[in-house]
């Protein structure tokens, strides 16, 4: 296994640390963090409540005023219309998004713009020109299809085919998980083609479908799932049948999306979380302490009690170590040293510490804390979320034991 997954289409430049917050970040990169955070408190929160009611989640709209605030498309370079940003943009997208109890009702969000980045390190300059005025826009939205039914964490597994027919290639099988599934239009989906099924395992090709062409989107047919949380999010089971995609719409090369394509976006992607996570359980953390503080109990606070006191004192000594995990991670993602062993072992812990935390946090919220209504409640459903998705923790287990 390499050490390094080349991050390179969105690297940051190296530079000297003096004068950067958390060693990393630029004034650029604050101004950007200000922005996100004005933007949440407007269009997100007082909002997500009602999203959640509806049957489509978040709308539509919302998609395009974040592009409109330059959230779409951080990474596409000045020479496309882009703005040419590195991966600390999308970074502060996910903390920004997590520090907030509306970030763990409209999900990703945002952080699908990730998927820019294979685009850009792996698209022709047909494609790139195709699709990169429109993710600017806010006209297309992106989605992953890669979990099937029976294959998530056995990828291997997967059965979506792609049988070639005469120049172009039909797609059938199914998806399902897929976050903003139901508000995407344009689908990263990975499939086996004839020769990746007679090359065997691990071979699997990587196709941008464009539902935006109405000879795409025939046979094409999705559903919302209904999840434990996020209910303002929309997440998605695809079904294809025979969707017609021509030979120009392959992503890299035949053969190579999951070893090529995905191998540059999976530690990303999981050091990205493991960041966002951090942020939520700080939110969950404040929440409780403000709790605690205001909530009496045999004539005193909760927040006096040696117990609650010993809790908290627990949660923030784990905070302090997360908070020094995070400032090494963003330095090996700017000096593109990030490895797969570090960004495992970071989804591990940080997710896993982000969902005993909130659990306490909700104990220490009793009864109020088990109320949909509650705060509390949110921020745990969404932990409960990220010790799964993006690869269980049982798989950054195995994942790390390759390297002992």
């Amino acid at each position: 296994m390499s050490k390094t997954l080349s991050l390179k289409a969105i690297s940051t430049p190296q530079q000297s640390s003096a004068g950067l917050v958390d060693g990393v970040f630029t004034p650029e990169h604050q101004q950007f963090r200000e922005t996100v955070r004005r933007f949440i408190a407007k269009e997100i929160d007082p909002y997500y409540l009602e999203w959640e009611k509806t049957p489509e989640g978040y709308p539509k709209e919302l998609w395009k005023k974040g592009a409109d605030a330059g959230f779409l498309g951080l990474c596409i370079p000045e020479q496309y219309g882009g703005p040419g940003g590195d991966l600390l943009y999308t970074v502060i997208m996910g903390e920004e998004l997590g520090a907030t109890v509306a970030g763990s009702s409209v999900g990703s969000l945002y952080s699908n713009d990730l998927l820019t980045a294979i685009l850009l390190q792996f698209g022709t300059e047909e494609q790139k020109t195709q699709y990169f005025p429109d993710i600017l826009n806010g006209d297309i939205g992106q989605a992953l299809g890669l979990t099937e039914p029976d294959a998530g964490s056995d990828i291997n597994a997967m059965r979506m085919r792609a049988r070639k027919d005469g120049d172009d290639y039909l797609l059938s099988g199914q998806k399902v998980y897929i976050s903003g599934g139901m508000s995407a239009n344009l689908f990263y989906m990975v499939a086996r083609t004839d020769d990746d099924v007679e090359a065997g395992r691990g071979r699997m090709t990587m196709f941008l479908v464009d539902l935006r062409d109405q000879a795409q989107a025939k046979g094409f047919e999705r559903r919302r799932l209904n999840t434990l949380g996020e209910k303002a999010a929309n997440v998605a089971e695809l079904f294809l049948d025979n969707v017609r995609v021509p030979k120009s719409a392959i992503l890299g090369q035949e053969g190579m999306g999951l070893k090529q394509n995905l191998g540059h976006v999976f530690s990303c992607d999981r050091t990205m979380i493991a960041l966002r996570s951090l942020a939520a359980t700080k939110c969950a953390f404040d929440l409780t302490v403000e709790f605690t503080k205001s909530r009496q109990v045999f004539g005193q606070r909760v927040f006096d009690f040696q117990n609650t006191q010993f809790k908290l004192a627990e949660m923030k000594a784990n905070l302090v170590v997360g908070s020094a995990f995070r400032e090494s991670l963003l330095r090996k993602l700017v000096a593109n040293e990030l490895d797969p062993l570090t960004a495992s072992a970071a989804k591990l812990w940080l997710t896993e510490n982000e969902y005993k935390t909130i659990s306490d946090c909700l104990q220490l919220h009793g009864g109020y804390g088990y109320m949909t209504e509650s705060p509390i409640s949110r921020l745990f459903t969404w932990a409960r979320l990220e010790t799964i998705y993006a690869g269980t923790s049982e798989i950054q287990k195995a994942t790390i034991a390759k390297f002992l």
